[in-house]
């Protein structure tokens, strides 16, 4: 390790990985798994055909989950065992959305959109409340069905009533029991949600592997150069969104944090923490439980009080990572202490620059404008100003 006076603190996320020629894209992801696709892409064509409408839906999830054929089709099209076939709950739950996954943070937004059950959104996604309320009383009916007359009433309530709901619960109902094979005799709320955690460890050991695959001896070099490029021959610390570990034997290095955890201790992906309270069944989604979960006995100290520039490259500034961002401005005082912020981005598309360029300064200001929501006073409504004026705040493009 260096003695040198640690001066910079970098910051970067998968698009540093990307510049490296990288194949870490989520589409990137599916794009190796032609098994997975091609079975996934069969059931999205099925589940969208015009003659698939909700009544064969409402059949086919009941007797999935146990109770006697009175129509339907779909079980026996798609006798499909996730288990089987290493597919995890949020591969077929990511891969329904795969037309709106550009970025990891798009993925995170997907993930705490149903763990959150935050259904405002203009297009219909899965309704997790809806789907517990369903499973919970087809766990209470299932074994009683043909006792009382009580129990078919209530059944026909199920089915006519509480069970006219929209088709894309019921695809998320139809996945559970038919393909991942819910034990709904389990089901519980703590079940559920542990079925939904252990499927995320599924989900992200089958793309730590995918990545581990991808790596090659180019990264190494490719990695080097651009660390270079970044550090401006200052004695830096690096703070990795990623999962891989860039060539850092550079004498200007000092140490690294994959706060995400590493590809050797399988990769985390998580939501953020804010408004989950610790004993909610999703606050172990958080990314806060995550990191908790990777902590190790001793790790050097990533943010020493001589840092003076925090450079990002190649992350997002998504929501999702603001509360790490905002530990961090918040230790180093930034609207008081002179640090300076740098905001590098690449131009891959020429004629794209000034498209780019607008979209980095749009996040950036994002960030920065909703940092200084937390001072509540004055400060924080003129401090991107203050960066601005005092040339604190910049842009930077790299090759």
């Amino acid at each position: 390790m260096t003695q040198n006076v640690v001066s910079r603190l970098l910051v970067i996320g998968n698009g540093f990985d990307l510049k490296c020629d990288l194949k870490s894209k989520f589409e990137d992801y599916y794009s190796s798994k032609d098994n997975m696709v091609r079975t996934l892409g069969k059931m999205n064509k099925n589940f969208n055909n015009p003659s698939t409408d909700t009544k064969i839906l409402q059949a086919d999830v009941l007797y999935s989950a146990g109770f006697s054929r009175e129509a339907g089709n779909l079980n026996d099209i798609i006798k499909i065992n996730f288990n089987d076939k290493k597919i995890s709950f949020w591969d077929f739950y990511f891969y329904s959305h795969k037309e709106k996954l550009n970025n990891w943070s798009d993925v995170e937004y997907f993930l705490n959109n149903l763990l959150t059950i935050n259904n405002d959104n203009e297009h219909l996604e899965f309704d997790l409340e809806n789907s517990l309320d369903i499973v919970n009383r087809l766990k209470y009916l299932k074994p009683r069905v043909t006792i009382k007359d009580t129990f078919l009433t209530e059944f026909r309530k199920l089915r006519d009533d509480t069970f006219t709901t929209d088709k894309e619960t019921l695809i998320l109902l139809f996945v559970l029991l038919n393909n991942l094979k819910y034990d709904i005799d389990k089901h519980s709320k703590k079940y559920f949600f542990d079925f939904l955690y252990n499927e995320l460890n599924k989900f992200e050991e089958s793309f730590g592997q995918y990545l581990k695959n991808s790596i090659n001896d180019s990264y190494k070099d490719y990695s080097e150069q651009l660390l270079q490029k970044l550090v401006n021959n200052e004695c830096y610390n690096l703070l990795s969104f990623n999962y891989t570990s860039p060539y850092v034997e550079s004498t200007s290095f000092n140490t690294v944090r994959n706060i995400h955890g590493k590809l050797d201790n399988c990769p985390i992906i998580g939501i953020d923490s804010k408004g989950i309270v610790a004993d909610s069944p999703v606050f172990r989604f958080t990314k806060t439980y995550r990191i908790m979960t990777l902590a190790s006995d001793k790790q050097d100290r990533l943010l020493p009080k001589s840092i003076k520039t925090i450079a990002f490259y190649g992350h997002s500034l998504a929501p999702a990572d603001y509360s790490y961002f905002q530990s961090i401005f918040d230790y180093y005082n930034i609207y008081d202490n002179d640090i300076t912020l740098v905001f590098y981005y690449s131009i891959y598309d020429e004629s794209k620059e000034q498209e780019i360029r607008r979209t980095q300064f749009h996040s950036v200001t994002k960030l920065i404008s909703k940092y200084g929501t937390t001072f509540h006073n004055e400060k924080g409504e003129n401090l991107m100003h203050k960066l601005l004026l005092e040339g604190r705040l910049i842009l930077k493009k790299i090759d």
